[in-house]
């Protein structure tokens, strides 16, 4: 069985377009525990805090990193570290692009590091951060 190989120090992680529903918003805060009524409650975000719309969590964001890289190369990644940091809002009809570029790779052990971000399509990075993936089907031939 031929592996795959390590993309390139240099590779761009192609762009996925992600663009949460308020279901999704309301089912994430339901199954990660996260709790805040920002989420999923439109009034109460607008009233006692002021934002113009329902908040994307911050963690969908940082699950959002790791699939971009999980969607460019299937099944055969798996995900070894991750931290991220969030710099900007996004709000409930944001339309956000993730992607990145992959900043190292090590042939004898098959992972390999990426620098990861998240934007609005305005350009505006909400969430940045860095991830180490490892191949299962590894081949450095």
């Amino acid at each position: 069985m031929t592996g795959l190989h390590l993309p390139a120090r240099g590779t761009e992680v192609p762009v996925v377009v992600r663009t949460p529903t308020a279901l999704d918003l309301f089912m994430f805060s339901a199954s990660a525990w996260l709790l805040h009524r920002i989420h999923y409650d439109l009034p109460f975000t607008i009233e006692s805090n002021g934002h113009p719309g329902l908040l994307i969590h911050g963690p969908l964001q940082g699950v959002y990193l790791s699939q971009a890289v999980e969607r460019w190369l299937g099944s055969t990644v798996r995900l070894r570290s991750l931290s991220y940091r969030h710099t900007s809002p996004a709000y409930l009809g944001d339309s956000l692009e993730c992607g990145g570029t992959v900043t190292a790779c090590d042939t004898s052990t098959g992972t390999f590091e990426a620098d990861l971000w998240v934007r609005k399509v305005d350009g505006t990075v909400t969430t940045s951060g860095t991830a180490e993936f490892e191949l299962s089907n590894f081949s450095d031939r």
